[in-house]
């Protein structure tokens, strides 16, 4: 065993302001944490998709990219800690990774740790004496952008309003002082005791991890623990809440929640909501900010049917001090909630008179899941193949694919799922490092829907979603609707577990991790990337994400957009066999000027703009007041607003289209998802990007409201009746010479009256 004892000008620190000190803590590393390291950088430089090297002129980038992945806000480090360890390590840190060694990574901690201690004990000493609320100081609390600190006596300027930042949250919540002084202390005292707890591992991870995400974002490493937690939660049977996790600066956030689990069907937890406490049944609420992540989701799982207490931050809260306790049995996730489900919708046209439309929802592209009796296989398109068969048995005039929060899957699912709705002809192409580029076809000339088709997608439509859509429009057979445009992830990973790379014998039978590297890149028939750019609605609707850093553009050090050679291919050869003609450019500038009308008049889009400029106003916030009377006024006037939006969202789910489920077989006989084997073609299938990106915030709070789906169907009617002579005749509808329906008529203009609109008896 290799032992390294971080070097440190100070050998013992003296605490800021205090007169007590801490010893520097050694750190011991293995040889086969040394051999893992080498195989990374072995790994990076010879299978990442952009080839590049470990270079000198990275090493800099490299250390200060770390610093800031300890100090994300900047906050404890100091410009000259900064500046040293770059001076020191700069110049032989490409010789050192290729080692193996990890000297740079270990010294960079052990002085973020001194630091952190440090800071640690003078909150402890500042804490019991008397603030004041009534200045007119601001705390900015993302300090991201910020540079590093020039010294102590500006850290304890900035740390002075930190306390009161901090404290505040408690006050606002009708705590005594002397509770919100308690809640803050036994905060600081559980991160003294997690920091200790951070092992020689996890620090290797962080810096492995900074290091390949200097390649793209979705490139890491994943130690030997994260590598055992990724496996878990790919087999899908834990028993739990159903929520994904990340820690987010010191809170415990919900990425994503699984369909069908228990949060999920619980409805009122949503993604971004942060974690602030913990409590079992019988039991006291459990402080967790600053938690370390893994013991926080050890306290979250546990036995089926028990009873979990979370205290969240709602991440729709106008201000971080409002906390909302959920109550939440936990369960095992029914795989059934998470596959393809369809809905019959009633689109009102003139009173007493609608027009069926379908809508699927597709949240995932999964597959090879062998679960029945018969062993045949769980797939995507064979369940989007028979609700398109029941719909179109109820007499579907068009339907809707709704793939938003779709973040990917089976690439050979993408692929047959779009020949459901063409004849044949490619569908995407792949490029390897190595420029070799594979073109994917779909090759089966049945068309299982051929009438019109929306596909309505958002900002966290990706990977798979995007090649769907994507190739749709390539052909011209769907109209995409949304956000102004999807996610932009057009890249694949793989999973390279380190063992199976090297001898066994090696690492003497010790746990090792893995590297999850982009190794491919994916284009439209056309030669696009879906990098970066993501799909271009035809037709986008007003949205909150529009204003939320949750794009691929968005995240540091994400590849390029591109394009390649377009496949010599007549994307037009499909109309002869479809009941519509192909779109074109004209029907997409009259549905979106029909839209564009509504958006301008409708109650239900004004609801929408108001929630997306009182957000907007929130975001565009960069530092809170410090004065607790004003703190509390502006509390008040926002629980204000948003109750009166609570009240105007109420009435206007009154007004939702009449719809009933259409469901799959395997659901109506119920398919627990314990019964699931895990799918391990890692390479074959597409990477979730949710997984790497930060907050995801719904439109408006989840209901029956849904505006975009609502729109997409009155711009699907619209095309219907367009196109088709016998409805509008039906519906009582005026054409232009043209053929396109008069905006004039109340019916088109969206203004369908209620009695339009009420569910029939």
């Amino acid at each position: 065993m290799l032992k390294h004892i971080a070097r440190s000008t100070f050998g013992i620190l003296l605490l800021f302001g205090g007169s007590s000190f801490l010893e520097a803590r050694d750190f011991e590393y293995t040889q086969a944490m040394k051999k893992e390291t080498q195989t990374v950088v072995f790994l990076m430089e010879n299978f990442h998709y952009s080839q590049k090297f470990i270079n000198q002129s990275q090493a800099e980038e490299l250390l200060e990219g770390f610093m800031e992945d300890l100090d994300y806000n900047h906050v404890f480090l100091l410009k000259s800690d900064r500046d040293e360890m770059v001076q020191k390590h700069a110049s032989r840190l490409e010789r050192s990774l290729r080692r193996g060694d990890l000297d740079a990574a270990y010294e960079i901690y052990q002085r973020y740790e001194e630091r952190v201690l440090a800071r640690i004990d003078w909150v402890l000493d500042r804490l019991p004496l008397e603030f004041d609320f009534t200045t007119e100081a601001e705390y900015v609390v993302d300090r991201e952008e910020f540079p590093w600190i020039e010294g102590i006596e500006a850290s304890d300027e900035l740390w002075e309003n930190r306390l009161k930042y901090e404290l505040l949250f408690d006050l606002l919540n009708d705590e005594e002082a002397e509770n919100a002084v308690d809640t803050v202390t036994k905060r600081y005292e559980r991160l003294q005791k997690n920091l200790n707890d951070l092992e020689a591992a996890d620090v290797q991870e962080i810096f492995l991890t900074t290091m390949t995400q200097m390649f793209d974002p979705h490139s890491t490493f994943l130690s030997s623990d994260t590598l055992e937690d990724f496996s878990i939660s790919m087999s899908l049977s834990l028993v739990g809440i159903g929520a994904i996790l990340v820690q987010e600066e010191g809170y415990c956030t919900i990425r994503e929640l699984i369909p069908g689990g228990p949060a999920e069907l619980d409805g009122r937890m949503r993604a971004g909501d942060k974690i602030v406490f913990v409590a079992q049944e019988g039991g006291e609420p459990v402080d967790v900010i600053d938690m370390k992540l893994r013991k926080i989701v050890k306290m979250i799982r546990g036995e089926k049917s028990t009873t979990v207490y979370l205290t969240v931050i709602p991440s729709d809260a106008a201000d971080p001090s409002v906390r909302e306790v959920i109550d939440i049995v936990r369960d095992e996730v029914k795989i059934t909630a998470s596959r393809a489900s369809a809905s019959l919708v009633e689109v009102p046209l003139m009173p007493d008179t609608t027009l069926p439309v379908g809508v699927i929802q597709l949240p995932s592209f999964y597959g090879d899941l062998s679960i029945n009796e018969n062993d045949t296989p769980t797939s995507t398109t064979k369940d989007v193949e028979e609700l398109i068969e029941k719909l179109q048995a109820e007499g579907i005039h068009g339907l809707i694919l709704d793939l938003r929060y779709n973040g990917g899957g089976l690439l050979t699912e993408a692929i047959d799922l779009t020949g459901l709705f063409i004849k044949t002809g490619p569908v995407v192409q792949v490029r390897n490092n190595r420029g070799f580029i594979r073109r994917d076809w779909d090759r089966n000339d049945k068309i299982s829907y051929k009438g019109p088709l929306i596909v309505l997608v958002n900002r966290n439509s990706a990977s798979a979603s995007e090649i769907v859509a994507g190739a749709l429009q390539y052909y011209d057979r769907a109209l995409i609707v949304g956000d102004k445009s999807t996610h932009g992830k057009g890249t694949v990973q793989a999973v390279f577990e380190i063992d199976r790379l090297a001898s066994p014998s090696f690492f003497n039978d010790q746990p090792t991790g893995a590297a999850k590297l982009t190794i491919q890149k994916f284009y439209l028939p056309n030669g696009q990337s879906t990098q970066n750019k993501g799909v271009i609605s035809d037709i986008a609707l007003p949205s909150v994400n529009e204003f939320l850093p949750i794009g691929e553009a968005d995240l540091d050090h994400a590849m390029p957009w591109d394009e390649i050679k377009a496949v010599n291919w007549n994307q037009k050869g499909n109309a002869s066999e479809l009941l519509f003609d192909p779109i074109d450019e004209p029907l997409k500038q009259h549905l979106t000027s029909l839209s564009e009308a509504r958006q301008s008049s409708l109650e239900e889009f004004s609801f929408l703009n108001e929630s997306i400029d009182f957000f907007k106003e929130k975001q565009e916030i960069k530092s809170y007041s410090l004065n607790l009377e004003k703190r509390k006024q502006q509390k008040e006037e926002d629980k204000t607003f948003r109750d009166e939006l609570e009240a105007r969202q109420e009435e206007l789910e009154k007004l939702t289209f009449e719809s009933r489920e259409i469901t799959l077989n395997v659901v109506e006989e119920g398919t627990p998802m314990e019964d699931l084997m895990n799918n391990n073609e890692v390479e074959a299938s597409l990477d979730n990007p949710t997984a790497e990106n930060e907050d995801v915030v719904d439109d408006v709070d989840e209901s029956r409201l849904d505006i975009h789906l609502q729109e997409s169907l009155r711009i699907l009617t619209d095309w219907i009746i367009t196109k088709d002579a016998s409805i509008a005749e039906t519906a009582s509808v005026q054409t232009t010479p043209s053929g396109f329906r008069k905006l004039t008529d109340p019916a088109i203009a969206g203004q369908s009256n209620s009695a339009a609109t009420e569910p029939s008896p």
